[in-house]
């Protein structure tokens, strides 16, 4: 249950349309999403309001922490209050929290940047409709934004300078936004956004028609969401800017919590020192990171424990999604957890076709036809595309052959000195030329167990190969070919080291103090590839448990013993 408050209050509406994505429920009626599921104080929640929290992660209740539908709802309608209350004691001290001009930038821009996203989904339908190329009729938003971009390296927040932890990096998620202003406030903001959209100019292309119905569907779609509450209007115009003010307002509050957790973060974490011109970290976070680091040791040695004889431990540590809940122990006796990273090459359209021909025709048969389709299938006949390390788009020139490719990476990876540079220069190729999104969005390498592996035969093999019984080199890079259901191509693998314990013995654990922690736990990564230290991730652990404390007191004098009324008749038909 550890920072699912975090989670709930912190994830707003993403989705602002009960219409849009894929729904968890039937939500046919539209007058029922005004009516008011709960009030408390002056507080009042909407179906509407409900919805888009449940889709967006009130169904983490449900679905990851095994709470009954009813339960669900009625702790999302919890969070939204609270939320709601948080927001309320923002702006009673708006004089510490207000927004900056780049605050409300980013409010806009996100703004802009859901309404295209909503336009992209428009386009996609006549795409689809009318048979058209992708250059045909397409967005901004898809130039700015390509399916297949590259993972950003991981921001290195602290430097220790003379006895120091330095935040050197405070905000360091920074975002590259499509739009710029310079607003002085809130009004002229949202006057800006109301005025300047128009899907049209996002629409590209010079044909006239496909703009058309794109904007004809769009003002379409936002009626049918509107026409139950009962507007007056319901013209182009007055649909449009009453999704721009919903949009924009859920976005602004966004900014409004985000700013103020950074600050509550700050304030709480670090002090100004003068002689290093930075925010250095107090002893008493410092303390709280040792603490935290030892709690979650021991929580995954009791998680080890448990789990060893079941078979599941590594099926669990095999999930990069989860990874993070087992970086800081496995025993390497019972068996060890290597880790690796790929670039998956794929077989063409082309040659699939003609190995498909060759299958069927009855000239080719056994080893006649073996030696035909290992010949289509060849690394020297597969070929990779190369993609802008910074954009992710196809730089569309000639394809390189695996055969090439796997040749240059090698002799590119050995002339590294270190196994943190040869995994970069790796990652270099990895995003070029790989076609697995998987592990390029993943922040931990692979695993394959050298008695456990979830990954395919041919995969699997290869790994426990370069690692040799311990005897390889980490670094170390193979290929093999895989032919299965879902795809063949060829895996280029490099071999990255194992998952180990930082600490080896209980009693080498307990010598961790505030002295110490800084240097011990940032000499080890979660990943190699990713570039996160255990410091830091172990540091956002306890920096976000700081907030949620300061933020729930916040939120508790806001409330000043008010309770919630629940309107059960309005929410009880979605469980």
């Amino acid at each position: 249950m550890r920072k699912k408050c975090a989670i709930l209050l912190l994830l707003l509406i993403s989705c602002l349309s009960v219409l849009t994505g894929c729904n968890l429920f039937s939500t046919n009626n539209y007058v029922a999403l005004s009516s008011i599921v709960a009030t408390s104080g002056s507080i009042s929640v909407t179906r509407e309001q409900l919805l888009n929290a449940y889709y967006s992660s009130g169904y983490y209740y449900n679905y990851v922490y095994g709470y009954t539908q009813e339960e669900a709802i009625r702790m999302t309608i919890d969070d939204i209050i609270d939320q709601e209350y948080l927001l309320q004691y923002i702006e009673k001290h708006n004089d510490k929290y207000a927004l900056t001009s780049e605050d409300y930038n980013i409010v806009v821009s996100n703004t802009y940047s859901y309404l295209d996203s909503r336009v992209q989904t428009i386009v996609d339908e006549i795409r689809s409709e009318y048979g058209l190329d992708v250059s045909d009729v397409t967005t901004e938003e898809e130039e700015e934004t390509p399916e297949y971009a590259p993972q950003e390296k991981y921001a290195t927040k602290f430097d220790y300078f003379e006895g120091k932890v330095i935040y050197e990096n405070y905000s360091s998620e920074e975002e590259d936004y499509e739009y710029y202003w310079d607003f002085a406030n809130e009004e002229e903001a949202k006057n800006y956004a109301l005025k300047n959209y128009t899907v049209q100019n996002g629409v590209k292309g010079e044909d006239e028609f496909y703009k058309a119905l794109v904007w004809n569907r769009f003002m379409t779609t936002l009626k049918e969401e509107q026409s139950g509450y009962g507007y007056d209007k319901l013209d182009n115009a007055s649909v449009l800017e009453r999704e721009i003010s919903k949009v924009f307002d859920s976005n602004l509050d966004a900014q409004k919590i985000s700013r103020y957790q950074n600050i509550v973060e700050r304030e709480n974490g670090f002090y100004f020192d003068s002689s290093v011109q930075g925010y250095v970290m107090t002893e008493e976070i410092l303390q709280k990171i040792v603490d935290e680091y030892k709690r979650m040791y021991s929580s995954n040695m009791d998680m080890y424990n448990s789990m060893k004889n079941k078979n599941s431990y590594y099926v669990n540590v095999a999930d990069t999604e989860s990874r993070e809940n087992y970086v800081y122990y496995g025993k390497q006796d019972e068996e060890t957890l290597i880790t690796c990273t790929h670039i998956l090459i794929q077989l063409s359209e082309d040659q699939l076709s003609e190995i498909s021909a060759l299958e069927s025709n009855p000239l080719y048969y056994g080893e006649k036809l073996k030696r035909a389709k290992n010949a289509v299938s060849s690394w020297a006949n597969t070929f990779a595309y190369e993609r802008d390390l910074e954009t992710g788009f196809e730089l569309g020139n000639a394809g390189k052959s695996v055969e090439d490719l796997y040749n240059e990476v090698v002799s590119s990876v050995r002339t590294q000195a270190t196994l943190e540079d040869k995994v970069n220069k790796f990652n270099e190729y990895l995003y070029a030329y790989n076609v697995d999104s998987g592990i390029i969005n993943a922040h931990y390498d692979y695993v394959v167990g050298t008695k456990n592996s979830a990954m395919v035969d041919s995969f699997t093999d290869l790994v426990r190969g370069l690692y040799d019984d311990g005897n390889g080199t980490p670094g170390s890079i193979g290929i093999c070919y895989e032919e299965n259901d879902n795809y063949s191509g060829y895996h280029i693998v490099m071999y990255t080291g194992t998952l180990n314990n930082l600490f080896s013995s209980s009693s080498e654990l307990d010598t961790l103090n505030t002295s110490n922690v800084y240097n011990i736990l940032s000499s080890e990564k979660t990943s190699l590839s990713y570039n996160q230290t255990i410091f830091e991730l172990v540091f956002d652990n306890t920096i976000q448990d700081i907030y949620e404390s300061i933020s729930a007191n916040a939120v508790k004098t806001e409330k000043s013993g008010q309770t919630i009324t629940y309107n059960v008749g309005n929410f009880s038909d979605l469980y």
